[in-house]
């Protein structure tokens, strides 16, 4: 994926009514797409689509490269909007191994506040992180993973103390 604007005429595409074209356009995006259209696929991916259109997306956001993606990608995390997709979309992020330490809080805050499946996804975000953010962004999430510790299960326990661990 590039980063320019989004064809009009393969957006047209993307909601079609009919299965094929909307499949061919996301097969045209894994070759020529660019990060313009990620707020497209999350709308589409949110719309509840078809099987088949539900993993091409899948597959896309899995799979990208360019790390301009990776402030977009987490910016659809926080969105209210897309609360049904968030597990995709945190899965997402793992699975396509871009930088995501600028945005470290975000995947703390999901694995304090979501479900322990979604909390598992961002906890694997964090695990896989090569480098945690300085200081002044570790201590004021340390102090938040203290306090969730008073009131979170036992899985959610056991992900934010590995997460003290990886961040000492």
């Amino acid at each position: 994926m590039q980063s320019n604007k989004p064809d009009k005429n393969i957006k047209a595409k993307l909601f079609s009514a009919d299965t094929a074209t909307v499949v061919s356009a996301l097969n045209s995006l894994k070759e020529e797409g660019n990060v313009s259209y990620l707020p497209i696929l999350f709308d589409l991916l949110n719309s509840n689509p078809e099987t088949e259109i539900e993993k091409e997306i899948i597959y896309i956001l899995s799979n990208l490269k360019i790390k301009e993606a990776a402030p977009v990608m987490v910016e659809a995390l926080q969105a209210p909007g897309y609360d049904s997709i968030r597990k995709k979309l945190t899965t997402a992020c793992w699975q396509n191994g871009l930088d995501y330490k600028e945005f470290f809080p975000v995947f703390v805050d999901l694995v304090i506040q979501e479900d322990w499946e979604t909390g598992f996804e961002a906890f694997t975000v964090i695990e896989n992180m090569e480098t945690f953010p300085g200081r002044e962004v570790l201590d004021p999430v340390v102090d938040e993973i203290h306090k969730a510790l008073k009131d979170a299960g036992e899985q959610k326990r056991y992900f934010l103390h590995e997460i003290l661990v990886l961040i000492r």
